[in-house]
């Protein structure tokens, strides 16, 4: 796409970060609301140039790893990047980890990648902790751990990946769907229990679901350590790269 082609007015004249949410509303209101305190900005004019395309339409990824049969948000997830594209973002995030399992081999923009940003932060804070050759579980939907785009990015990066066993996993997904995603409220000593109790062995838990995000973000300053939220990362990312 050449600058001729791009929708928006030459006062859009720094670089533009596009943001395709909607899977789901709340995990892409805490990823803007994270970007916009993590930013160091004194007035409105040195915030992050961006668009939001809030596509809360786009098929449950999850139930489509699941079940082939079931609507594929392929289309949609490539559609709204291109749309992306074409209104003239320089970059893109998307404000879900599941969908990463879709995405193809090339795309219509850069895009600043949830899940490596996220394996990247788990391994550097396990490394950092003096682990040699790191054990990170995994905290995901099972769509996304049925995906492996986990799992595939922390033996990329000479981790250990680790997932919770299926009464573990059971509860994560409760939490995730009977709970953020269905508007009810997850009381963080909940969350930070299952965090605890679930982390055995590993030297760091990486969050990797943006409704786990949302947790993490209530939580503040009484996540532990050894957990990583995986959005947190990559709202880091971007303010290092556009900010």
């Amino acid at each position: 796409m050449t600058a001729d082609d791009r929708l928006l007015p030459p006062t859009w004249d720094r670089p533009v970060l596009g943001v395709l949410g909607g899977m789901g509303p709340a995990a892409t209101v805490a990823f803007l609301d994270a970007l916009v305190r993590a930013t160091p900005a004194g007035r409105d004019q040195d915030h992050i140039d961006t668009v939001v395309l809030g596509h809360a339409s786009t098929p449950d990824r999850t139930a489509r790893l699941l079940d082939p049969d079931l609507p594929d948000p392929t289309p949609y997830l490539v559609g709204d990047l291109e749309l992306l594209a074409r209104l003239g973002a320089t970059c893109a995030v998307i404000a879900c980890n599941t969908s990463h399992a879709f995405l193809p081999a090339e795309l219509p923009l850069p895009l600043l990648s949830l899940v490596r940003v996220g394996a990247g932060a788990a391994v550097d804070r396990a490394r950092a902790q003096g682990a040699a050759r790191p054990r990170v579980l995994v905290l995901a939907t099972d769509g996304t751990v049925l995906s492996r785009v986990y799992q595939d990015a922390l033996a990329d990066l000479g981790a250990e990946p680790l997932l919770p066993d299926e009464d573990g996993q059971r509860a994560v997904m409760a939490m995730i769907y009977q709970g953020v995603k269905a508007g009810v409220h997850v009381p963080t000593g909940h969350f930070l229990e299952l965090v605890g109790r679930l982390r055995g062995e590993a030297d760091t838990v990486l969050l990797g679901c943006t409704e786990l995000s949302v947790l993490a973000e209530q939580a503040g300053h009484a996540l532990p350590r050894y957990a990583v939220d995986a959005q947190a990362a990559l709202v880091a990312r971007v303010v290092d790269e556009l900010g």
